[in-house]
């Protein structure tokens, strides 16, 4: 199979749009004769400047037959949005993780943020639905056996089998080591294709491929390209930039 997997996107629009402009010139001047699959690893939302164009972009991308994952920021704007914001814990740590820019990417002011009558007005019924599907009754990865791959926005317990391991620990999950890879196997003897790591740029190892390189801190939104398993090339744009 031809995947292109694609790291953290959290709000940056733009970038997104260049890369999948990247993505199809790729696949029609290298691989001109095969489909392909993109699989989004999750956290659309917060930290950049337009979550709501991005979940947009994603939902055409889900529509279209491609892979979206979620991530841990989409499940705190789930949380938020499902607890009504009457939980206030939740609430307040999606904001402290970025929602507050996802809100105001509505149009909604710092103040009408806090309002759970005003929120759910200003997101459209679209993004809310989209937000269900990506947490009610799928599986939080994607996994490829005879490639040898296992997408997912945060990683595994690599002594775990994956009948053993829990969503939450899969949206959460970080490597023992962001800049090599020094991680044991995993005992599925799959490769993990994660994000939710930011790094300066992609860490490829044996184990495991990180693709989250900081779009939405200066850095950069990236693609790996998996050809039949292997990781032939990382395709880089321009992240958000103040």
């Amino acid at each position: 199979m031809l995947y292109y997997a694609i790291g953290d996107i959290h709000g940056c629009a733009k970038s997104l749009k260049a890369l999948l402009k990247k993505i199809n010139a790729h696949a029609k001047k290298k691989h001109p004769d095969r489909d392909y699959k993109i699989v989004c690893l999750g956290d659309y939302i917060d930290r950049g400047p337009d979550s709501a164009t991005v979940l947009d972009r994603v939902i055409k991308l889900e529509k279209a037959g491609h892979i979206v994952l979620p991530g841990n920021h989409d499940w705190l704007m789930y949380a938020a949005l499902k607890k009504r914001f009457k939980d206030s814990k939740i609430l307040e740590r999606w904001r402290a993780r970025g929602g507050d820019v996802a809100l105001a990417s509505y149009g909604l002011s710092e103040k009408d943020a806090w309002s759970f009558k005003k929120a759910r007005k200003a997101i459209p019924g679209r993004h809310r639905r989209f937000l269900k599907r990506l947490f009610d009754g799928r599986p939080v990865y994607h996994l490829d056996r005879e490639d040898g791959l296992f997408f997912v926005h945060g990683g595994v317990q690599p002594e775990l089998a994956l009948s053993e391991q829990g969503d939450q620990a899969m949206l959460w999950m970080r490597p023992s080591d962001r800049t090599s890879d020094s991680d044991p196997a995993w005992v599925e003897g799959l490769r993990v294709i994660h994000g939710h790591s930011p790094t300066s740029r992609a860490v490829i190892g044996k184990t495991r491929v990180g693709l989250d390189t900081a779009a939405a801190y200066g850095g950069q939104l990236s693609a790996g390209v998996f050809v039949d398993g292997e990781l032939t090339k990382v395709l880089s744009v321009k992240g958000w930039r103040d």
